[in-house]
């Protein structure tokens, strides 16, 4: 799905930094939106918000640690500190909503009026950049790109008849882990589910690290977090039946963690200073620990 939609993005002259920002931030996202749909669906509320927050932590602690370390992750530009702006005001919000104990589609439907207000100035970008003939796209570090239009329309159609049928696995297996540990799906969501469906931003951002192309790794993963809030929380709570509950620990644990590490990786965007290795190990030692800290609270 991704490499289909970059190919698509490509040959309609998007630039990269916009690429990354969507094209390749919501296509690894998709994984988290249908497994998080599917999970409201068939009555697992605590998947949904475990998925979003544990891929938010695990975006930035995990992706960009392990990223960093293959090779430092590049300052990618200007957009990069206004989404980073947003990622934190998503981040923000989106906490003072789950201390509601539940998310009503009301909270959802605030949630994708964001993410629109979000999506305007990018896609003005967009267009901008089709106007200019002069403008010719870098190449995005995505794996087996297609360029001609048959190909492109296979790999699209490949990934999104493969995406549902993922995510049911995802959620079947998810249920049967948490009985079988004897722990709730929210903490199986928050770290296994958290990590299986952050595996494309994994992908993305380490291969752009391995052939040293590293700006748009930064924007892919923030451009991936504002997805994850705003379009994944924000379709599973107007598509849920029912009130999303949150659950207890959320508000003083695991959200606490996901803004930190929003500030974290923001921080190096305002200072205009690439993510080097030895911060990279720090993220990833961060994650660990809070992985283990969130099972011996269990």
């Amino acid at each position: 799905m991704v490499r289909g939609a970059v190919g698509l993005a490509k040959r309609a002259n998007v630039p990269p930094i916009v690429v990354a920002l969507t094209v390749v931030a919501l296509g690894t996202s998709l994984p988290e939106l249908v497994v998080s749909v599917l999970a409201v669906v068939e009555r697992h509320p605590g998947i949904v918000v475990g998925n979003v927050v544990g891929s938010n932590i695990a975006n930035v602690l995990l992706v960009a640690g392990i990223s960093a370390m293959i090779f430092p992750l590049a300052y990618p530009g200007p957009p990069v500190r206004r989404d980073s702006t947003v990622m934190i005001g998503a981040g923000v919000f989106f906490s003072i909503l789950c201390f509601q104990d539940a998310l009503s589609w009301q909270a959802g439907l605030a949630l994708l009026v964001g993410l629109g207000l979000y999506l305007v100035p990018t896609l003005k970008e967009v267009a901008h950049a089709q106007k200019d003939d002069d403008a010719r796209p870098a190449p995005v570090a995505v794996l087996g790109v297609p360029t001609q239009r048959r190909y492109i329309s296979l790999f699209l159609i490949v990934g999104a008849i493969g995406l549902p049928l993922g995510a049911r696995l995802v959620v079947k297996g998810t249920v049967e882990v948490a009985l079988e540990l004897g722990v709730s799906e929210a903490i199986v969501g928050l770290s296994i589910v958290a990590f299986a469906t952050s595996l494309p931003e994994l992908a993305t951002t380490g291969m752009a690290a391995f052939r040293r192309e590293t700006e748009v790794a930064v924007g892919t993963i923030i451009g991936s977090n504002i997805f994850n809030i705003l379009a994944i929380m924000g379709v599973a709570a107007v598509a849920s039946p029912y009130s999303i509950p949150v659950p207890r620990t959320f508000p003083h644990f695991d959200l606490p963690v996901m803004l930190a590490a929003s500030l974290a990786i923001a921080a190096f965007a305002f200072l205009k200073k690439p993510i080097g290795r030895k911060v990279g190990i720090v993220f990833t030692a961060f994650y660990v620990a809070y992985i283990t800290v969130m099972f011996v609270l269990v």
